[in-house]
């Protein structure tokens, strides 16, 4: 089960059950909202091909995180060799250990030659919510996720 307080809006979350991947649209206290029509509306859960979903709610209890992979990262998130471009002269780098730990890693040019500046997280992150939170905290800008079957 997934702790409510880490998600948000857009964050992609598994159905244990049918292992359907959702992404967040809503938040609401007991589940991350209702789907389907209901009224001539479409309630704002969405399944991962954009379909409405038949429920009308999908409860806490039967969503889990979805837990951070080399696959996940190069293939959905575009990482390669375990780091992305996050702005013009920043990368965050992935280096595999018990979760993931989470290196800045920042260029400054200074004269002819660059001045590289590392830092390592605090805290490793182990699941797919955790990185695109990270991400739009250090940048404000939303992860592009694609998961999408091709």
């Amino acid at each position: 089960m997934i702790n409510a307080r880490e998600l948000r809006i857009g964050n992609k979350v598994i159905n244990n059950h049918t292992n359907t991947i959702y992404t967040v649209k809503s938040i609401n206290v007991t589940d991350i909202g209702y789907s389907g029509f209901l009224n001539g509306h479409i309630w704002p859960l969405e399944s991962v091909d954009g379909q409405p979903l038949d429920a009308y709610g999908i409860g806490f209890g039967v969503l889990d995180p979805i837990p951070l992979t080399q696959e996940i990262l190069e293939k959905w998130c575009g990482f390669n060799d375990g780091e992305i471009r996050i702005s013009d002269n920043t990368y965050l780098i992935l280096d595999e250990d018990e979760g993931y730990n989470v290196f800045i890693k920042q260029f400054n040019a200074i004269g002819s030659t660059p001045d590289i500046e590392t830092v390592l997280m605090p805290k490793c992150i182990k699941y797919l919510h955790q990185l695109q939170n990270l991400i739009y905290a250090l940048i404000g800008e939303e992860l592009k996720v694609n998961n999408e079957k091709k």
